[in-house]
């Protein structure tokens, strides 16, 4: 697993193997918070059940990607953080990171995750 740096928050990035055999590119979230290390969304783009959990270290509300509706569930997923990181950080129950998220480091942080696996599918085909 790769760790990304972006401001206040750590975009680990790898690809995960789930329970059921499935499994595929995988986005950690992660902050730092009285210096202990906080998962604060992940999602799993699996090749059978795409997801995305808030809160996985707490609450862990897990909701799944439609396949029928977004075949990339990694661009999808890299959209998404992009346009609505701050309010997921905020209902993950995490008001006062969302608040400190800086856009800027976030989108060079993205960039390097898109970078990171863009490689890895080079190095598989």
């Amino acid at each position: 697993m790769e760790q990304i740096p972006a401001g206040n928050l750590e975009f680990v990035v790898g690809v995960r193997d789930g329970r059921t055999g499935d499994g595929g590119p995988s986005i950690l979230v992660r902050t730092t918070i009285d210096g202990a290390e906080v998962q604060l969304l992940r999602f799993d783009c699996f090749r059978e059940r795409p997801h995305y959990h808030y809160a996985p270290g707490g609450a862990n509300t897990s909701y799944d990607i439609d396949p029928t509706l977004f075949s990339d569930s990694l661009g999808w997923v890299i959209a998404q953080l992009g346009a609505s990181l701050g309010p997921m950080v905020e209902r993950a129950g995490f008001p006062a990171v969302a608040e400190g998220i800086d856009r800027e480091a976030v989108a060079t942080g993205l960039a390097k995750v898109e970078a990171h696996f863009a490689s890895e599918a080079l190095a598989a085909s």
